[in-house]
Parts: C-alpha cells; sequence; structure tokens
C-alpha cells in the first residue's frame, strides 16, 4: 500500500485517520528507526571528534583541525535533538492533522506493549478454554439463527446466544458476554501485532491465542451485541480506536463531547498515560459512572464493570442512534 497518499487524502475526524493496521505498523518503525540514529549516530560523530582532537594534538599545526572538531559537535547535537523536536512538533499539532495523529498511535503502540506485563496462555489448553461462538454456523449479520431448547450457558463462560440488534443494551449485555468470557479464561493483552487479526472479527472474537486490546473488545461486543454484522465489522480496523471511531462515524452515531451527558453503551474515546492527549484508548460506559475495559491484562482479567472516573482522559463518545 502507498501510504503517503493514504495520509494527504485522509481528512476529517480523527477517527478516519490511522484505521490502518500497515499504516501503524510504518509510522511505528520509523519511529524506532528514527530512535536508532538518534542514539548511534551522535555517537559516531562523537568519536570521530575525539579521533580529529587526537590527531590536533599530536599535531597541532595541522590546518583545520578545530573546524572540524566545532562541525562533529555541533552535527551530533543536531541528530541528537532533531528527532525531539520533531516528535514535540507533531505533539502540538491538533489532533484533526492526520500525521501528527498517527505519529501520535505509533508511539501510543510501542510503549503500551513495553509497558504492560501479561500472561502467556497456551492455545492448546482446550480444556481451560471456552468460546463465544459453539456453532459458528448458527450465527449471521450478528442474530443467531434457532437453536434446540437445550442449549444453556451456565458457569462455563460459553456465549450461545446473540442479542437482538438496535439498541444500547445489546451493547452493555454484547460485553457483559464477552468481558465474562475474557476473566473466566484468562484472556491477556496482546504484546505484539502478530496475536491480532485485521478483517475477521469472528475469528477475533474466539482468538485461540486469548490475546486481545481495548477496541478488539469494543468491536466483538458490538457484534456478539447483534449492533453490526460480522461483514460490516469486517470492513474497519476494529483493533483500533481510529477504527472504532470511524465504524461509529460512518453509521451515523451521535458523537457526545460532555462527559456528564454520558449514557450507558455510549463507545469512549479516551486518551492513555502515554498518548500525549491524543486518542489511545476506548471502552464502554456502562452507567452510574462504570465501564466496561481491556486497556491491560489487569482490566481484561478482573470483573468488569468496574467504578471509575475517566474524565480527566475523555475526548468525545460515540452514541447509538435510538
Amino acid at each position: 500500500m502507498n501510504f503517503l497518499p493514504f495520509l494527504v487524502t485522509c481528512s476529517g475526524e480523527l477517527g478516519n485517520c490511522c484505521s490502518d493496521p500497515g499504516l501503524v505498523m510504518v509510522m511505528e518503525t520509523s519511529r524506532r528507526i528514527v530512535g536508532l540514529i538518534q542514539i548511534i549516530a551522535p555517537i559516531l560523530l562523537l568519536i570521530m571528534a575525539t579521533i580529529e582532537f587526537t590527531k590536533l594534538m599530536t599535531n597541532p599545526e595541522r590546518k583545520g583541525g578545530l573546524k572540524r572538531i566545532h562541525n562533529l559537535f555541533v552535527s551530533a547535537m543536531l541528530v541528537f535533538f532533531v528527532p525531539v523536536i520533531a516528535s514535540a512538533f507533531f505533539g502540538m499539532l491538533p489532533q484533526s492533522m492526520n500525521i501528527s495523529a498517527c505519529w501520535q498511535q505509533a508511539k501510543v503502540s510501542a510503549e503500551s506493549r513495553r509497558s504492560l506485563s501479561f500472561e502467556y496462555v497456551s492455545p492448546y489448553e482446550k480444556d481451560t478454554r471456552s468460546t463465544i461462538f459453539v456453532n459458528p454456523g448458527d450465527y449471521e449479520k450478528g442474530t443467531p439463527k434457532p437453536t434446540p431448547s437445550s442449549t444453556t450457558g451456565g458457569s462455563s463462560g460459553v456465549i450461545y446466544d446473540a442479542i437482538a440488534p438496535g439498541s444500547a443494551q445489546g451493547i452493555l449485555e454484547g460485553a457483559e458476554k464477552v468481558h465474562t468470557m475474557y476473566e473466566q479464561n484468562k484472556w491477556a493483552y496482546y504484546s505484539n501485532l502478530n496475536q491480532l487479526r485485521w478483517g475477521d472479527i469472528r475469528y477475533s472474537t474466539n482468538n485461540p491465542s486469548r490475546m486481545t486490546c481495548c477496541a478488539t473488545f469494543v468491536g466483538s461486543a458490538l457484534y456478539i451485541g447483534g449492533i453490526f454484522s460480522e461483514s460490516e465489522l469486517n470492513k474497519y480496523n476494529y483493533n483500533s480506536q481510529y477504527g472504532i471511531s470511524k465504524l461509529c462515524q460512518e453509521h451515523g452515531w451521535t458523537k457526545i463531547t460532555n462527559y456528564s451527558q454520558l449514557a450507558p453503551g455510549d463507545i469512549v474515546i479516551m486518551t492513555s498515560p502515554s498518548s500525549g492527549g491524543a486518542p489511545g484508548h476506548v471502552q464502554i460506559y456502562a452507567g452510574n459512572g462504570t465501564w466496561y475495559n481491556a486497556g491491560s491484562t489487569n482490566a481484561i482479567q478482573r470483573a468488569n464493570p468496574y467504578s471509575g472516573d475517566a474524565s480527566s482522559r475523555f475526548l468525545w463518545a460515540w452514541r447509538m442512534p435510538a
């Protein structure tokens, strides 16, 4: 994919941008390359300056020695600080600037994976793993076909029934079913992008590696809740808060910009501790100050919904049309 035209033509809300996983990976790789250059190049330049200084000490009459040393030191300083200045510049740009948003998201992705610990769960422990779907063929466009009356849930955490589509209650019931399955089967926050899958919400909801992220959880809740069909969700990057935001926007959801006006079932876009004010997280408001959240392994495995004040990190929310 040619990402430069993608960035240039991408416009509108921040949720419209950075929803392509390849673009996020390119940006993150670019950040890593710049970081390596920032460290290695100054060291090499300082070594060259030291060599030049040694030559000047052994031969004080050597022409141009001081000038070369001066130039090498200035070059080392510039190479070291230019990436810092560039990163600060992108961080100060409005959130509607697409390149700035993608640059900041690359930072969020990298720092989150380094900072979050997760428990590896073998995909072969089938005796302890439950899935959302018992018979995947029973499900089409988010609603179930008739099933035998003897099919019940119980303590296994298996989700047998989809929710009737078209209501905020469906979002909450979908979130409850998906998160309960996470809790019972010890899912964890992903450690690298290979543990997630794009364009296949059915697979992501039943990921055999039991890895997820905040946005993937929201996508699965919308799927299991019957809000969006499999084909609709697969058109978007449901593994990113940008993709979830774009999904809601393009389906006519109402944008909420006042934290005090949140209602149960709202999809809330937030900053993260390392996102620098840009979107870095998404979760579902459950009402009465409680949330469904999958932003870390701890949040994934603990009982949800839980109470918490997220007003300081709130950016906007999306509400399903009545």
